[in-house]
């Protein structure tokens, strides 16, 4: 069955400056080598998460967006579908702290009380490097917002200087298969000593991680 569901205006196309898809990081100059956040793309670039709670179905999804001028934040929805086949937007909101933090590459999934975690990269054209960070929700919270603060996986130390701007491909949020609560996120990040081993620029570095949601 078909359903089409409206939802909140957002804007999907990310200005990045000078170019219209790639954005600075510290310390680079050569646009060739700044990174692709990716929202020029105009949808999700990683799959939708569903699971069954009882009485209805979740589906959780996300997508690069332009929070604020000239800042790129994390746009996600929460869908639901009934008993009878109904379908709704439950909630969505878009997460981007005032503090001209860039997030993207972003993945969403729940646990099985239907906590909600998000995990992203992170850059900007000063003093963050591409780095790892996470947010979250509890089930019970109020709609629309990502309350739990926002958690740092590993902080960036240096930039990528390869001449392909692109960034991830993508990032991955799953919850543990045994207990159904510990969220392990993958991500790619960037540091000095990576730096130092890859001359071309290429020497990004996979971070796993783990964590849990209070009340699971």
């Amino acid at each position: 069955m078909k359903t089409q569901l409206p939802t909140a205006e957002f804007d999907s196309v990310f200005p990045c400056q000078p170019d219209s898809r790639d954005c600075l990081q510290p310390g680079i100059t050569n646009r060739a080598q700044f990174l692709d956040v990716l929202s020029y793309r105009q949808r999700p670039t990683w799959r939708l998460a569903h699971r069954t709670f009882g009485s209805y179905e979740a589906m959780v999804t996300n997508q690069s967006v332009e929070a604020r001028p000239g800042q790129a934040g994390i746009r996600w929805w929460e869908l639901r579908r009934d008993r009878r086949g109904n379908c709704s937007v439950h909630q969505e909101g878009t997460f981007a702290p005032d503090d001209t933090v860039n997030r993207w590459m972003g993945s969403i999934a729940q646990d099985r009380k239907g906590n909600t975690a998000l995990g992203y990269s992170v850059v900007n054209g000063t003093d963050v490097y591409p780095g790892i960070r996470y947010t979250g929700r509890l089930a019970g919270d109020r709609r629309g917002q990502l309350t739990l603060g926002e958690g740092t996986i590993v902080n960036g130390t240096a930039a990528q200087s390869s001449l392909n701007s692109r960034w991830g491909d993508y990032s991955s949020m799953n919850v543990d298969p045994v207990d159904d609560c510990t969220f392990w996120y993958v991500n790619e990040y960037y540091t000095q000593a990576g730096a130092a081993q890859a001359p071309n620029g290429n020497g990004w570095q996979t971070r796993i991680a783990s964590f849990r949601l209070p009340h699971c």
